[in-house]
């Protein structure tokens, strides 16, 4: 009989290799993770991850939502074979640390000894970085077998490790498709020539405020709905000519919102990632640096810190895909050559391969896990104290709370907001009886979101009406939006109160949906002022009933509906469909009994055409996200179907943002882009444009792209602020006053003053005599004075006060409509939407 002692040493033995007989992803893909000219896509890794789940007990795998066009979502959930069975309770422990209220002290730390840090790294968020979704494979899988800088069984011990291997999986199977069909050619590693996210592309890193997203919702509603992280990790690509690697901390300016022990852990977790690269030679690591800010809040993680999480993302150096690239020394930026603090070991150039890639990813990502593993009750006990931090600071006010009122100009889009804020974590309440805050009068029904709640910095960040960005800090830091207030963007009224007060209330577990009933009259109207408005009534053209757009106001129901509402006549087919798309979209229908003497004007199917370029463009996947939302049918068009009579096929052609050179000419025969997807829509294309205009066709052209057509057409108009410096003046996005004149059809629907997204955007001067006659129409000016509500500015408001924000131009029988700023922005703008439908839904001219 075998000695006990010699058994247990034997059997401790088979351990690593009992480990190591899960497959590894060389033997899965039958090729190492990195190799040159090899990706694999989301199917592959999917494939993988559920593997290795079937062999390994430290490895489980759930499916955590679909992408936009239906591909699965997976997560891994990685930690010791003793901590699996339990998971659920250590998530019950998480979701307890981030409500301190009712929770003592003593208590927290109880909860902070007993549970696990868990840590969520999301991979491949933008597709045509791959190499984060390659390394996900091979840092699962050295986890899983030990294979790791420390001792795995004692990390995994203190952590659970959320593993999200793709969060774009559509676009990986986009970005590999176009790469490998043009491996071996002059076009290879070359940019696919369109959104690699359906509507979103790189923007899907951008949705973090809006949550629009199907794959953003499903990492959304991991971090804070079911796990609640404590840590959060993002690895992204960046150019090819500076650093190997970026890591946090980041550049100023600071959100003065965020916790300070998120930006502490912040650097810590950086400052352990560069010193394991350091020891272990991996050259190139920057940190601090002007790329990479902490103001916004629209990304994945810098959302993430306003709700307690530590977030960090990296940007390791760009390959072109999985094609190698050399860089000379001499190609180096300037910054990138010699030492310094923030820059101690300079790469020397040379080749850098998508294994480079997958190597400083595993990296710091086992970095993380053990500064995760080795303060695991700080990281927990952190979580809980800054929950706490963040009621205690809201108890004395300024703000105190948050006020929406229920009835506004847009009821539907005020709901829509309240579940966004809801979605996003915020605590709110509904008043059960009217209240006094500040000296103002409230109802029962209105909303209050109290800012002493875990996740104020959130809450404060996402209503607070004083949003500056930083007047001493340089404009090229500035890497995104300055300014994000959703009420203002979405066109809600709402109060901020500075002082506490006293009101009945009950906290809203679900957004009540408003009963709807039908009025039994012949015709029934709906509000044009609701956005909600123009999904029902172009809904309701597929039923072939009558639709109207009066033209003035409307006395109905003991209501006053403004010029523009919607008029239907109540035929079976529209009892048949109302209740549904009432329910939907929690819009009012009022009684009209007749239309007799009523200024009306028909409305008609929309036939409308979004241009698409063979350059991605993330407006016009916006442009389509939006009209896809609402239920408008559209035809994409791209240059070669802009030829012949257009007004066959279309009554409107929506030309989103984008430079007006790009779309005239397009990639060039010596561009990285292959001959079928050269060139733009060239003259032939603006000549088809310029007879459908003259032949009753409404070309509608956001921002830039409205340059193509004042040029082209010899339109009557100019850009006031075309030339002139960034000194001068610059406003980048940032939200600005806007004039509107909603008597006209363009402006039907919207209030007289309104918030527009503003990016460097356009205003324009009409250039003849008669401006705002039938010729040129202005419908929205900026204001002569308090242009910018929030945001950033420099320069002077001088060029843009006073001049047109938003003009229509008679062409013969059809017409151009010039929108000068993003009325659609990231599909966030709710409050412009109108301007955008309208333009679409306009009549054939008389």
């Amino acid at each position: 009989m075998m000695n006990p002692a010699r058994l247990i040493a034997a059997l401790v033995s088979l351990v690593p290799i009992l480990a190591q007989a899960q497959t590894s992803p060389q033997a899965f893909l039958g090729h190492q993770v990195g190799a040159d000219r090899k990706v694999a896509d989301s199917r592959q890794i999917n494939a993988y991850f559920t593997k290795l789940a079937a062999e390994s007990e430290r490895v489980s795998v759930v499916e955590i939502g679909k992408s936009t066009l239906g591909e699965p979502m997976l997560m891994a959930v990685v930690t010791s074979e003793k901590n699996m069975p339990h998971v659920d309770r250590y998530r019950a422990i998480a979701k307890r640390l981030s409500d301190p209220r009712g929770i003592s002290a003593d208590e927290a730390r109880k909860l902070s000894e007993e549970g696990k840090v868990i840590v969520l790294i999301t991979h491949g968020l933008h597709a045509s970085e791959v190499g984060s979704s390659q390394a996900s494979m091979e840092t699962a899988y050295k986890l899983a077998v030990g294979d790791t800088p420390f001792d795995s069984a004692k990390v995994l011990d203190d952590v659970i490790v959320l593993l999200v291997p793709i969060a774009n999986p559509d676009g990986l199977i986009k970005v590999a498709d176009w790469y490998k069909k043009y491996l071996g050619t002059k076009y290879e590693g070359g940019d696919i020539p369109w959104l690699y996210h359906h509507y979103a592309g790189h923007d899907n890193n951008r949705d973090g405020i809006m949550h629009n997203l199907s794959e953003t919702r499903s990492i959304n509603k991991v971090l804070w709905h079911d796990w609640f992280p404590q840590i959060l990790s993002d690895p992204h690509q960046m150019g090819a000519t500076g650093a190997r690697i970026f890591v946090p901390p980041y550049m100023e300016p600071a959100d003065p919102n965020v916790h300070p022990l998120v930006y502490r852990g912040i650097g810590l977790i950086g400052s352990r990632m560069t010193f394991d690269l350091q020891s272990a030679g991996m050259k190139g690591a920057v940190h601090d640096q002007i790329f990479a800010s902490a103001w916004w809040k629209g990304t994945l993680t810098c959302g993430a810190t306003v709700r307690n999480t530590t977030a960090v993302f990296t940007e390791i150096a760009w390959t072109n895909i999985a094609s190698p690239v050399h860089v000379d020394p001499a190609e180096l930026q300037d910054f990138y050559t010699r030492k310094s603090l923030r820059y101690p070991d300079p790469w020397p150039g040379g080749w850098w391969r998508l294994r480079d890639v997958v190597d400083y990813t595993v990296k710091t990502s086992m970095s993380l896990l053990q500064t995760a593993s080795v303060q695991k009750f700080d990281w927990l006990y952190n979580y809980y104290q800054m929950g706490r931090d963040a009621v205690e600071k809201g108890l004395p006010g300024d703000p105190y709370a948050f006020v929406i009122p229920a009835a506004q100009h847009d009821n539907p889009t005020t709901l829509k907001l309240i579940e966004v804020l809801k979605f996003g974590g915020a605590e709110i309440h509904q008043a059960t009886t009217p209240f006094v805050a500040d000296g103002k009068a409230f109802a029962a029904g209105d909303f209050i979101i109290f800012s002493a709640q875990p996740y104020r910095p959130y809450v404060v960040n996402a209503l607070s009406r004083e949003r500056r960005y930083p007047d001493d800090v340089v404009p090229g830091v500035l890497r995104d939006d300055a300014s994000w207030s959703l009420p203002l963007q979405m066109g809600v009224q709402y109060s901020e109160i500075k002082n506490p007060f006293k009101a009945e209330f009950r906290k809203l577990d679900e957004i009540a949906v408003p009963s709807v009933s039908l009025p039994s009259t012949p015709y029934l109207v709906f509000d044009t002022r609701a956005n909600a408005s123009y999904a029902v009534a172009v809904a309701l053209l597929k039923t072939k009933s009558a639709i109207y757009r009066s033209s003035g106001a409307l006395q109905v129901s003991g209501a006053t509906l403004p010029a523009g509402s919607f008029i239907v006549e109540s035929t079976d087919q529209v009892k048949q469909a109302l209740p549904a798309l009432l329910d939907k979209w929690r819009v009012e229908a009022y009684g009209l009994d007749n239309i007799k003497n009523l200024d009306l004007q028909p409305l008609a199917k929309p036939r409308i055409g979004v241009y698409q370029s063979f350059r991605p463009n993330m407006d016009e996947g916006w442009a389509r996200y939006v009209l896809d939302d609402l239920g408008f049918e559209f035809t994409t068009l791209r240059n070669a179907d802009l030829k012949g009579d257009l007004t066959q096929s279309f009554s409107a052609i929506l030309f989103a943002n984008e430079a007006a050179d790009r779309i005239k000419s397009g990639n060039s025969a010596d561009s990285e882009y292959p001959p079928e997807v050269q060139g733009g829509i060239g003259a032939s294309g603006v000549a088809a444009l310029k007879a459908f205009a003259a032949k009753g066709g409404t070309i509608v052209a956001i921002d830039n792209a409205a340059m193509l057509f004042v040029r082209e057409f010899g339109l009557p108009v100019r850009n006031a602020l075309e030339g002139l410096k960034q000194e001068e003046f610059w406003i980048p996005s940032s939200l600005v006053r806007i004039e509107v004149d909603n008597t006209q059809p363009l402006g039907f629907g919207m209030p007289d003053e309104a918030t527009a997204m503003f990016i460097q955007s356009a205003a324009f001067s009409p250039q003849v005599p008669g401006a705002g006659n039938s010729l040129t129409r202005i419908v929205a000016r900026y204001p002569r004075d308090r242009v910018l509500v929030q945001g950033a500015m420099k320069g002077s408001e001088q060029p843009i006060v006073g001049r047109a924000a938003v003009v229509e131009v008679k062409q013969q029988q059809g017409r151009v409509v010039l929108i000068g700023f993003r009325e659609h922005h990231r599909a966030q703008t709710y409050g412009t939407y109108k301007l955008l439908l309208n333009a679409l839904l306009l009549p054939a001219q008389k």
